[in-house]
């Protein structure tokens, strides 16, 4: 018998024992809500929509909500502008928080200081207090609520997120120590911005010509530097206007190739080009990792038209795109201009039909018989690409970019007794770029 029961105990304890084990592990934040039940009292002019926006099998009459306030939080707008102060609040029943939560506005709230007028503050003034639920109006029970400001939120965020061979990669291509902490800067933009990059450019330059047979090229590498300035538009900066400098590339004068010219022994000509320059960013750009809500919360607006939508909003592709790219900065981009060396700038004034010294009507007619064979067409350079910036310091990014430029360039030609007749020709280059950008 007595060893019946001393099993009996050993059994018992030990069953204790495991249930302590076995029981649910709770993080501080979820302690805090299974201790804490607010009152948060609506003032009565709005507080018949909050009786409607009761989650779950909330039971009020929309002047005391019954839940738990999680924080206070600062909105800004994208220009880090403070809009709105507000509390995020869940509901809570069987104490238990339930489904998403409100951002309710300070100026839907009767604060701690207005319902209890001898209550000491401090230097915030009260607005962070907040009541419990199970105590009288007469004797409250108060508690500070953190507070969250969106614009002192770091970004710390990675910029690759495909996995941790990719991004080993990208830090080993830059030359980054594979230990460095690869993280972006959470930096503004201004209206203004300005880049500037080096530039490798791989072409064939070419004679173009059909009294040769083949039409004699060589292929070209060369390295130069490129300057943009201009302004960001839109709400978020997602779009770029501005103009390009590029200190050109050097070209042979095809008018002055002959037949047993070597190319690679002939002169070449700098060509200098101007270019309008588009950009456009996947992603936002302008405060682009800022006044992210929690999409478990959503702002009440009692007033206005569309109630209980978050205060910004994503569009489902950036969502994707940041998953990948982290705050990296994908772009394309599209470049219109033209060169403007001496021989190109003749090519252009020949193309829009204005006479030089040595340009007379005998050289139009020659080309209108087919004595001769010259392009005149109007010389506008073009070109595209796409490529990324990833914020690396307060006021600056690095860029990458791969493009296509089809760049026209003017050639003079010694023709009918005349010695500089400009002649349009197009080139397909191909530039990657490395720089900086404001």
């Amino acid at each position: 018998m007595r060893l019946h029961k001393t099993l009996l105990l050993m059994m018992g304890f030990t069953l204790l024992i495991l249930t302590g084990c076995s029981g649910p592990k709770f993080t501080e934040a979820e302690k805090k809500r299974l201790l804490y039940e607010d009152a948060v009292r609506i003032k009565p002019e709005v507080s018949e929509k909050y009786f409607q926006k009761s989650s779950g099998n909330v039971n009020r009459d929309g002047r005391t909500l019954r839940g738990y306030v999680e924080y206070v939080q600062i909105l800004r707008d994208t220009a880090n502008n403070p809009i709105d102060t507000v509390f995020a609040f869940k509901d809570k029943v069987d104490n238990k928080v339930t489904g998403n939560g409100m951002l309710i506005p300070m100026k839907h709230i009767e604060s701690i200081p207005s319902l209890f007028p001898d209550i000491q503050t401090d230097s915030l003034g009260g607005f962070n207090l907040v009541e419990s639920f199970h105590v009288t109006k007469q004797i409250p029970e108060i508690r500070s609520i953190p507070i969250v400001d969106v614009l002192n939120k770091p970004c710390n965020c990675e910029p690759f997120s495909l996995g941790v061979g990719l991004d080993l990669s990208l830090k080993l291509a830059l030359g980054i120590n594979a230990g460095f902490n690869f993280s972006c800067f959470d930096r503004d933009y201004s209206d203004f911005w300005a880049a500037g990059h080096i530039r490798g450019t791989s072409f064939a330059d070419r004679v173009i010509s059909n009294s040769l047979i083949g039409n004699p090229a060589i292929d070209r590498l060369q390295f130069g530097g490129d300057l943009t300035a201009g302004i960001r538009l839109g709400e978020d900066y997602r779009w770029a206007l501005g103009l390009t400098y590029v200190q050109g590339i050097a070209t042979i004068n095809a008018g002055e190739f002959k037949p047993n010219d070597i190319l690679a022994d002939m002169p070449l000509v700098n060509r200098p080009i101007g270019l309008l320059t588009t950009r456009h960013y996947l992603v936002p750009v302008k405060n682009s990792q800022k006044g992210k809500e929690n999409k478990s919360f959503l702002y009440v607006d009692v007033y206005g038209d569309e109630a209980n939508k978050p205060v910004r909003e994503d569009v489902e592709s950036d969502g994707i795109l940041k998953a990948i790219f982290g705050c990296m900065k994908p772009y394309v981009y599209n470049e219109l201009g033209l060169a403007f060396d001496a021989a190109s700038l003749a090519a252009l004034s020949m193309s829009l039909g204005f006479e030089c010294d040595e340009c007379s009507a005998r050289i139009r007619d020659a080309q209108t018989n087919g004595e001769i064979d010259m392009n005149w067409s109007l010389p506008i350079s073009y070109g595209f690409g796409v490529g990324i910036d990833i914020p690396v310091m307060k006021n600056m990014d690095i860029e990458i970019d791969l493009g296509y430029r089809d760049i026209a360039v003017g050639d003079s030609y010694s023709l009918l007794g005349f010695n500089n007749v400009p002649g349009t020709r197009r080139m397909g280059t191909f530039q990657l770029r490395l720089g900086v950008m404001y």
